[in-house]
């Protein structure tokens, strides 16, 4: 399985110099949290956010799809949130360096359950987040509709340079920023308002 974050949203606007189409990043499946684990704040950075993003899960192998074949491709959606280091990105980047400890470091992906919808339906499909503390709760939203590309465009321009394979899952709409991570708080993923996921912040 390989996992493609659409990187776009995560460029900061110093490096981000006008893309006009899809940029890519890999994350390690190693960087999946699992089974409702909680997710540990690291100490290898001063600042950690949770950034949403719609997962989109292959059903089939393909290479140069079409955009009006990518429907084909697409099996399920997932809400899922990426946790950000969010001051070391923007240093990384900044000296060239690879975003891999920033973006892709053990337990730093949370992916809900996935559901069967078509292409259509995925691409009008809304993410939330909510996030407790004693304080309250912060939240956020994604609505696909609203991505910087079309599914459809997002599929082709990937499989033009790489073969995708069945199980291979995109992530979609990475927030530019989110809501600041500190142990103690508990958060909850939904689909369309439907609960997909919790876990706690440790």
């Amino acid at each position: 399985m390989t996992i493609y974050a659409l990187a776009n949203s995560l460029i900061s606007p110093d490096n981000n110099s006008g893309q006009q189409s899809p940029v890519w990043t890999i994350v390690s499946p190693s960087a999946m949290l699992q089974g409702g684990n909680p997710y540990f704040v690291p100490d290898f950075d001063t600042r950690f956010e949770i950034r949403i993003a719609l997962a989109l899960r292959l059903g089939k192998l393909g290479k140069g799809i079409a955009p009006r074949f990518a429907h084909r491709y697409i099996d399920s959606a997932a809400p899922a949130a990426l946790m950000v280091a969010a001051d070391l990105l923007p240093k990384l980047q900044k000296a060239g360096l690879p975003w891999n400890q920033a973006i892709s470091y053990d337990r730093s992906l949370a992916v809900g359950d996935f559901t069967k919808l078509s292409l259509e339906e995925a691409s009008s499909c809304e993410i939330s987040l909510q996030l407790w503390s004693e304080d309250g709760c912060e939240t956020a939203q994604l609505t696909s509709r609203h991505l910087p590309f079309s599914i459809e465009d997002c599929v082709a321009r990937l499989s033009r340079d790489n073969t995708l394979k069945t199980g291979d899952i995109l992530l979609l709409g990475t927030a530019a920023s989110g809501p600041e991570l500190h142990p103690g708080q508990r958060a909850s993923l939904q689909l369309n308002g439907t609960d997909s996921v919790k876990f706690n912040i440790r």
